[in-house]
C-alpha cells in the first residue's frame, strides 16, 4: 500500500461544501483509505491575486492505485464535485493535487510528483507538515519543516476552527 498526500483547495461558491464533497468522494472509493486530514487554512490566492481567498487542506490516503490511477481518480472527483473550466491559477470550485506519493519522483505529460512548486507554497506545506511532520522532500532531502522555515512568501491568513474530520465517517483522528 502506498501513502499519498493530496492537497485540496477551493475559492469559489460553497468552499467548505466543495472540500467536504471531495473528501466524501475519496472516502467512497473502495481502493482508497483515508488515514488523516489536516486543518483547513484560509489563504490568499497564489498566481492570480484578484480573486477570493482559498480554503486549503491536505489529506493522507493509503491506496494500491498507481500514481496515474490516483491522478485520474482525483480529476474525476473534481468533475463530480463540480469543477468548471477556469484560467490557470484562477477561481475554482475544487482543486485536488497529488503532493507526494510515497517518496517517488515521477514526471510525465500529465503529472509531476512531488507536485511542481509545492515547496514554495505555505498553504500546502503547513497542512502537509501538520499531518506528516516527519516527511522529507524526495528531491532536496530537506524536511518539510526546513522548507517551511526558508519560505520567502506567506499565503496563509488563518487556520479555521471548522474541521474536515468532523464530516468524514470512520475513526479518523
Amino acid at each position: 500500500m502506498s501513502k499519498v498526500y493530496i492537497g485540496l483547495g477551493s475559492n469559489k461558491g460553497d468552499r467548505i461544501g466543495f472540500l467536504h464533497h471531495a473528501i466524501a468522494e475519496l472516502e467512497s472509493d473502495i481502493g482508497i483509505t483515508i488515514l488523516t486530514l489536516s486543518s483547513i487554512y484560509e489563504t490568499r490566492p497564489y498566481g492570480v491575486e484578484d480573486q477570493p481567498n482559498y480554503l486549503n487542506a491536505v489529506i493522507l490516503i493509503e491506496t494500491d492505485y498507481t500514481p496515474i490511477e490516483v491522478y485520474h481518480k482525483v480529476k474525476t472527483i473534481e468533475k463530480i464535485v463540480g469543477r468548471t473550466k477556469s484560467e490557470r491559477w484562477g477561481e475554482r470550485e475544487i482543486d485536488l493535487d497529488i503532493i507526494l506519493y510515497d517518496s517517488i519522483i515521477y514526471k510525465d505529460d500529465m503529472i509531476e510528483i512531488p507536485h511542481k512548486e509545492y515547496y514554495k507554497r505555505d498553504f500546502v506545506l503547513v497542512p502537509l507538515h501538520e499531518i506528516g511532520n516527519d516527511l522529507i522532500d524526495p528531491i532536496t532531502k530537506q524536511s518539510i519543516s526546513e522548507i517551511i522555515e526558508n519560505l520567502n512568501e506567506k499565503f496563509i491568513l488563518i487556520k479555521l476552527e471548522n474541521n474536515l474530520k468532523e464530516k468524514v465517517g470512520g475513526e479518523i483522528v
